[in-house]
């Protein structure tokens, strides 16, 4: 009897405590950050001080080289998966949901445009004289004079998927795709050739990066990465240590970068006999994966990933990137 007796005051306790109101404060404060953790960084894009960083349901704008930033958060929660600047400043999403999303005033107003296709888009690319480029499933390649506000097809009628279009000037530009199909234009676009000879093993490019015309990247599964020095004609494999898949590739003035799954960041470099290899980089630590990677200015990468991993890296002197400025998401 003594037992029930207990029992009864302490039930109502435990009720009690269960009705207690919850305090929310923290995750209120959490919904007003810029970065969430909730966020998966798909893609980044930077011209000078500008940045814009997008992924599954929002876009994220800096003015000042990373430092602050602005949150956009549009209905529908649009899954965006490349973004570029074009030369003109003019700020540019690609959407899952086959929508272009276009800014001019630096991020703080978005447009919509269909791309009106069928085909599924995968990477975008501003060329230098601020042509819209979009590559696509079926061999298709889409490309826009006006700002994404009207767009023009090209198939080649091949069942691949290209996941990569950029363009070094006006006329000359590379397209890369699945089965290490790689398809050069010297006339902007007009006329496309294939390469005799394609990236080997019927290599699936999950990321891809040229630094010029002639010397390129390309990323898949299994930690695999290829370095073309003539355009795409040839490709040779090169050591990276890692199972890790490449997610994203960076070439630029600063060096040669790779970004991946589990926390991968890789460094390219060139031992004294000539031989390319890829170390982990000991800059970056995190669990997260790793797939936005773009240049900041001439001395810093800033680079993206799962849980609002955000982290900007910078050429200390020594030769070796070191961390600039880490932020995660609340």
């Amino acid at each position: 009897m003594k037992f029930h007796a207990l029992l009864i005051p302490l039930t109502c306790l435990t009720l009690m405590a269960c009705e207690a109101p919850l305090v929310l404060d923290g995750v209120e404060q959490s919904k007003k950050q810029p970065i969430h953790r909730t966020d998966r960084i798909q893609t980044a894009a930077t011209s000078g001080d500008d940045v814009v960083i997008a992924g599954i349901g929002f876009i994220l704008n800096s003015n000042d080289a990373g430092k602050t930033w602005e949150r956009t958060q549009p209905e529908g929660l649009p899954a965006f998966l490349s973004a570029t600047i074009c030369p003109d400043n003019t700020q540019v999403l690609v959407t899952a949901e086959k929508q272009a999303w276009v800014s001019s005033d630096k991020g703080k107003t978005w447009q919509a445009n269909d791309l009106l296709t069928e085909e599924a888009p995968q990477y975008l690319s501003c060329s230098p004289d601020n042509t819209l480029w979009v590559a696509a499933s079926f061999s298709t390649i889409l490309n826009s004079a006006d700002q994404g506000k009207t767009w023009q097809q090209t198939t080649f009628d091949e069942d691949l998927i290209f996941t990569y279009v950029n363009f070094f000037d006006g006329q000359h530009g590379v397209a890369v795709g699945e089965f290490g199909a790689v398809y050069s234009t010297e006339d902007g676009g007009e006329n496309w050739l294939q390469k005799e000879e394609p990236i080997p093993n019927e290599f699936f490019p999950l990321a891809v990066s040229f630094a010029d015309s002639q010397h390129g990247w390309v990323g898949g599964s299994s930690g695999v990465i290829f370095h073309t020095a003539d355009g795409g004609d040839t490709w040779v494999k090169e050591e990276t240590a890692t199972d890790a898949p490449i997610y994203g590739l960076l070439a630029s003035p600063l060096g040669v970068y790779a970004t991946g799954g589990f926390g991968t960041f890789l460094e390219r470099s060139v031992t004294s006999d000539g031989v390319a290899t890829w170390a982990r980089s000991s800059a970056v630590a995190t669990r997260f994966y790793l797939r936005a990677i773009a240049p900041l200015g001439d001395k810093q990468v800033i680079l993206g990933g799962g849980a609002g991993t955000l982290q900007t890296l910078i050429d200390d002197g020594s030769g070796q990137l070191a961390i600039a400025n880490t932020q995660e998401g609340e």
